[in-house]
């Protein structure tokens, strides 16, 4: 299913002009009716000019770490996150590429000291160790999520880890 996003939510000149129009409408001194009835007005013609967003655009995954390792060898990635207040990360494997190079098995959380301050608290991170069993490039896709009474959070992260093959196996 592609995520369609109004042009008006993507660009921020678009949004303060849209911001000032309702505004000046909002303070004309005309009935209800008629104010109501302009706002619809005005967001139906935006929501029509601005169309639905590809669907690539709305898929771009951010590269968030880069391994390089050798076949045979294990790689221990570091995902931060924050599982006390309900975040956890689960490997996408819709979205992931080169998943029958590398087996993935989640080792756990180190669980970050709590803070004296109660706005700077270091970062829990979770460990995932890789291991390489043929040479190649894995892109694995990690989705960091958390549901909040029936609705799911979701941003999706891109690893990458390239495989080089040993000296026996060349």
């Amino acid at each position: 299913m592609a995520a369609i996003i109004p042009i008006w939510l993507r660009d921020a000149r678009l949004y303060r002009l849209l911001t000032f129009l309702v505004y000046s409408i909002a303070m004309i001194r005309v009935p209800k009716v008629k104010v109501m009835h302009r706002l619809f007005v005005i967001a139906a013609m935006l929501m029509l000019v601005s169309g639905p967003v590809p669907a690539k655009a709305a898929k771009e995954l951010k590269l968030i770490q880069t391994s390089e390792t050798k076949v045979g060898d294990v790689v221990f990635l570091k995902l931060p996150g924050n599982p006390k207040a309900g975040y956890k990360w689960r490997l996408n494997k819709d979205l992931s590429k080169g998943l029958d190079l590398v087996s993935v098995d989640q080792i756990g959380w180190l669980i970050a000291p709590k803070g004296k301050s109660m706005f700077f608290q270091s970062q829990s991170v979770l460990n995932v160790s890789v291991k390489a069993k043929a040479s190649g490039q894995a892109d694995l896709a990690f989705d960091y999520f958390r549901r909040i009474s029936g609705s799911t959070f979701v941003k999706t992260s891109l690893v990458r880890v390239i495989i080089k093959p040993t000296l026996a196996s060349q």
